[in-house]
């Protein structure tokens, strides 16, 4: 899941900004621009945008294609090919589309097909019998695994792990300036426990956040607050983005209101970038509410435990269902 989004949402999501790398939304999808970066963006057999409900609003995505399973209206695919399940309306596909439903004042651009059309020209031209190979195998990942349950079992097995030894968190300048120090592992690897700190370090008298680390190429911040908001400025943010996890277990709302650096895991919760707070790193939450950038700083780390990514999570549900079935099979015999 690090590895392929730059983001990933449950849920519902927003957006009056941009997405540099790939994404996918559980639930309905209003807005952004999707795929900005596309020569940096990881391959996969995703689409560079999934949702699975509908998406509206001004919406762009400008390379690698597209997969709605639901109604589609007012979004433009400017690269890549389209598969719709439901409606489309006042849209532009610029590569191949195929519309399971209605096309309504709809301008393709490529091959196309969709079960009826109104107010569309040129219908007859350049038509699909078949999805194409490109929409098939996008379609089928696009339900293959279950991200909720990715996110609960990393964020549970990231919560699991102990702070590393030495590792210390500073209060300077009247509790304004807070510093994280500390040194990786033999495997490059620094945990940070937050619990009994992330209110202290939420909050508004936070005006600066600054680090000191040593040997850390995965460094991971755990905290157990239910609502946190951040208005300090994050020092670094660029330059450490790809290497830290910020894990918000059981949080149910986290805001940042400045750039902030790193992969933020809010599985429970609803993740906000405000007044157009840059994310350095990616955004993996229940539901995300986007009025800032997210900019493609792919991990580049590796994990302290086994945190099973998307594909190995899918892998496991596939071979646990064929486990139940062959012992069935086994007591029926």
């Amino acid at each position: 899941m690090l590895k392929q989004f730059n983001v990933v949402v449950n849920g519902s999501m927003t957006s009056t900004s941009h997405v540099d790398g790939r994404t996918y939304v559980g639930g309905d999808l209003s807005g952004g621009d999707y795929v900005q970066h596309l020569a940096q963006t990881p391959k996969s057999a995703y689409a560079g945008l999934t949702v699975r409900g509908n998406a509206s609003g001004n919406l762009h995505v400008n390379g690698l294609g597209a997969v709605v399973g639901g109604n589609a209206n007012g979004i433009i695919v400017n690269n890549g090919s389209t598969y719709i399940g439901g409606n489309a309306s006042s849209s532009n596909f610029n590569g191949d589309a195929w519309v399971q439903g209605t096309a309504s004042s709809v301008n393709f651009n490529g091959k196309q097909h969709a079960g009826s059309y109104s107010n569309v020209n040129n219908i007859n031209n350049n038509k699909l019998t078949a999805k194409t190979a490109v929409m098939n195998s996008t379609l089928a990942a696009s339900t293959t695994t279950s991200f909720t349950n990715v996110m609960n079992n990393m964020s549970t097995k990231l919560s699991a792990l102990k702070g590393t030894a030495g590792s210390a968190v500073n209060f300077s300048n009247n509790d304004h300036q807070v510093t994280f120090s500390g040194k990786g592992d033999a495997h490059g690897v620094l945990v940070f426990d937050l619990t009994a700190l992330d209110s202290k370090i939420f909050s508004t008298n936070t005006t600066d956040i600054s680090f000191n680390l040593t040997n850390a190429s995965t460094v991971i911040f755990n905290t157990d607050n239910k609502s946190l908001s951040l208005t300090a400025n994050f020092n670094q943010a660029q330059a450490l983005g790809s290497s830290l996890i910020w894990n918000f277990a059981g949080a149910s709302s986290v805001t940042v209101n400045r750039t902030f650096g790193g992969q933020v895991l809010v599985a429970d919760g609803t993740f906000s970038n405000q007044g157009g707070a840059n994310i350095e790193g990616g955004v993996y939450a229940k539901s995300f509410i986007q009025n800032g950038e997210v900019h493609l700083q792919q991990f580049s780390g590796s994990l302290a435990t086994a945190v099973p990514e998307a594909e190995t999570s899918a892998m496991m549900l596939a071979g646990l269902g064929l486990l139940a079935f062959v012992a069935r099979r086994r007591k029926s015999a």
